[in-house]
């Protein structure tokens, strides 16, 4: 069984979880999920993804994100990471209110954050003579087409869904996985 979902039944008891770490789970996977798109965090296996017994979800590894993939292999093509095991802590397919909900909160999320895409590229903008390998001549406006700017809400919101399906029980996801489970022993 995978990771996530023996996690919640451990911690507990039952794959729903205590009052609120659900709840919990669902919103910090959908900020997440906005904030890994945009970023472009890589390196996305489980080892680099922290889970508490509250549902809160974390990255803690940022050494590939923007445009540097480990290896220089762009293997991770989902837009961010999500898997079948987090489906299932949201209910098991994405038909259930609490998989809508999810999609809802990354639509709402998503849409809060492009009115704030200068100010965030101007924050980018001096890393670039960083030196720092994540940094190319094209971040900049790979970052920019990330928001896709010259579309209206009711068109960027029909994008943020089309990144959650395209995520969804990704194979490069799963192979990504695997890999980090052969070679480092990381399970998934």
């Amino acid at each position: 069984m995978a990771t996530q979902i023996l996690y919640f039944q451990v911690r507990t008891g039952r794959v729903n979880g205590i009052p609120g770490s659900k709840n919990n789970f669902i919103k910090f996977l959908a900020a997440y999920s906005i904030a890994s798109y945009l970023l472009q965090f890589k390196d996305r296996y489980n080892g680099n993804i922290m889970y508490d017994d509250q549902g809160h979800v974390s990255h803690i590894d940022f050494g590939f994100c923007f445009d540097i993939v480990p290896g220089g292999v762009k293997f991770e093509v989902a837009p961010f990471k999500l898997t079948y095991e987090m489906i299932v802590v949201m209910g098991g397919n994405q038909n259930t209110q609490v998989f809508r909900w999810f999609e809802e909160l990354c639509i709402k999320g998503y849409l809060a954050c492009r009115p704030y895409m200068d100010t965030i590229v101007r924050y980018v903008t001096p890393m670039l003579e960083s030196g720092l390998p994540c940094f190319k001549e094209t971040t900049i406006k790979n970052l920019r087409s990330r928001f896709v700017p010259s579309k209206g809400e009711k068109d960027a919101s029909v994008h943020m869904r089309g990144l959650i399906r395209k995520s969804m029980e990704s194979y490069y996801t799963k192979g990504y996985d695997e890999f980090q489970r052969l070679t480092n022993g990381i399970p998934y």
